[in-house]
């Protein structure tokens, strides 16, 4: 069977975005022993320029060889509102299931991360920069990713990328459960990963915009409690 230009491209893009991921993933432990030395907001901007050239270096590029939109992504005003109850939904779901599971109160986004907490440690105005780094790197760059990548699949199989089983969301799903728990975070870590990597892709593709994927990463990563 041959593939469509179409096609062709997507599946290259998309072995592309994941053969960078993959160099960054095996080259971490390496890479993120001298950033550990660092501190206040010179560790934030490695860890958070570290995070952007996993996820967000590729498919950026990518997007401007191929002059792809943001717009083309979801990311527009069209269905905006949807899309933004749709995430609030899911991303409550997403924390009320892992504050079930854990038996405490979890709604603080970004209460478990490590470099947010070394970034609110510092002055007012250098936490304030810290914050925006993370919430760009682990907040938009991640969870567009995740809307790149299941895109990118719907477009090498040929779908449409329409519905709450898409392939491409499935994908991400699974892939993402992976690298959390092949980072030691096991079970737990695969099943949350995978409830939180659903909903990232499968706003778009019910909605037809991407904002809500993006509320979604923003409001649950690394959840910590509500004190």
């Amino acid at each position: 069977m041959r593939f469509s230009p179409l096609r062709r491209a997507a599946v290259i893009d998309l072995l592309v975005s994941l053969a960078v991921f993959v160099a960054c993933f095996c080259a971490l432990p390496a890479i993120s022993e001298p950033i550990k030395r660092l501190h206040g907001i010179s560790f934030v901007l490695c860890a958070a320029i570290l995070q952007f050239c996993c996820e967000g270096a590729a498919p950026l590029t990518l997007m401007l060889w191929r002059r792809e939109s943001f717009t083309s992504y979801g990311l527009t005003r069209k269905r905006l509102a949807t899309s933004l109850l749709l995430g609030l939904a899911l991303a409550a779901l997403y924390d009320l299931g892992c504050s079930w599971a854990r038996g405490a109160l979890l709604w603080i986004p970004f209460g478990g991360h490590g470099v947010m907490r070394r970034a609110l440690a510092a002055s007012p105005l250098t936490a304030l920069l810290g914050a925006v780094m993370v919430l760009f790197s682990w907040g938009f760059t991640e969870s567009f990713f995740g809307i790149y990548f299941a895109r990118k699949v719907h477009g090498a199989l040929g779908h449409a990328g329409r519905g709450w089983l898409a392939p491409g969301v499935i994908a991400f799903a699974l892939f993402n459960a992976a690298i959390h728990a092949m980072i030691g975070q096991g079970m737990a870590g695969f099943l949350t990963s995978f409830a939180s990597g659903y909903a990232i892709a499968v706003i778009p593709a019910v909605t037809k915009n991407s904002w809500g994927g993006i509320l979604v990463q923003t409001l649950t990563d690394a959840i910590g409690k509500l004190r």
